[in-house]
């Protein structure tokens, strides 16, 4: 009797590991085909029709000739945020950065955009301290850059950098020149 027990207690015990393996499996496969159906699906949406009333495509026409007198845009929001990277192995990996947006002063309220990352050490030259300089706030208090107005330099390629035209920035340190000017992308208000 004690064999049968045993044997019975056996089957049971490989039924419940059984069963878990499954569950695991399926919960798996389940997040795989979820995170593969989300990818394909930003591929292959529809089109989105753009506006429908005339006056927004004059108000946009009007905001890309203002976009000729744009030399400085005002830090709206700063927004901790992950980043995956652009090229290489950096694509399966995300970093941490913090986002600021800048109004731009046109007629259809446009906003720039700038990204950058939080450094590994304070050095004094990273990108983050560099525009923590441009906003005259220290690095350990980005957050305090919203209100700050931060020149822009319109790049050869329609996008915004953040200019260093004689600016100084927290504790009297240069901001940089050329080489410190900074991304940044352009959108419209929604």
């Amino acid at each position: 009797m004690v064999e049968v027990e045993l044997v019975l207690l056996a089957l049971a015990a490989l039924f419940v590991v059984g069963a878990v393996a499954m569950l695991g499996a399926t919960a798996v496969a389940a997040w795989t085909t979820a995170r593969l159906a989300a990818t394909l699906s930003t591929l292959v949406r529809p089109v989105v029709l753009g506006p429908t009333d005339i006056r927004d495509v004059e108000l946009r026409v009007a905001g890309l000739r203002a976009l000729d007198h744009v030399d400085s845009g005002v830090v709206t929001n700063v927004v901790p945020e992950r980043r995956r990277g652009a090229s290489g192995l950096a694509r399966f990996s995300r970093r941490d950065g913090v986002r600021l947006d800048l109004a731009l002063a046109t007629p259809d309220d446009r906003t720039a955009t700038v990204w950058v990352p939080v450094p590994e050490a304070l050095t004094g030259g990273s990108r983050f301290e560099r525009i923590a300089a441009a906003c005259d706030v220290p690095p350990e208090e980005i957050s305090d850059a919203v209100g700050t107005e931060l020149p822009l330099v319109r790049g050869a390629d329609g996008g915004w950098r953040i200019g260093s035209e004689g600016n100084r920035g927290f504790g009297g340190a240069d901001v940089g020149d050329d080489a410190t000017r900074e991304r940044s992308f352009e959108t419209e208000r929604v």
